[in-house]
């Protein structure tokens, strides 16, 4: 489970998570890490600034929703490839206006589901 779910603040993470999915810049980079990319990649194929697409991938990071790895390459030297940890993110209302939102995890990684109450309820 995410830091921000597993500290007891599931109604804080799933905010954080419908946030981040609203963001249409945040949504490309998702869809395109199908296979691990660079930022130098992510950044030619979406056409957008290295400093979002960093700023974007740290949120995404943080939300687990992307896991970054360290490569080394004889050209390139050390660099960070960065690839998608989800499978798909549903969201549903529930009783009372709860939203659920689901978090499928990829490779065998165990899903989360957390709820958000209107009004911290």
């Amino acid at each position: 489970m995410s830091d921000a779910a597993s500290k007891g603040d599931g109604s804080r993470f799933a905010r954080r998570l419908l946030d981040a999915l609203s963001e249409e810049t945040n949504r490309t980079i998702l869809s395109l890490l199908d296979e691990p990319a660079s930022v130098a990649e992510l950044v030619e194929r979406c056409d957008i600034p290295m400093s979002t697409v960093y700023r974007r991938l740290d949120t995404l990071n943080e939300l687990d929703l992307v896991t970054e790895h360290v490569a080394i390459d004889a050209e390139r030297g050390k660099y960070r490839r960065y690839e998608r940890s989800v499978r798909r993110v549903s969201v549903a209302v529930g009783e009372e206006g709860r939203l659920r939102a689901r978090v499928e995890r990829a490779k065998g990684d165990p899903d989360e589901e957390v709820a958000w109450e209107p009004n911290g309820r």
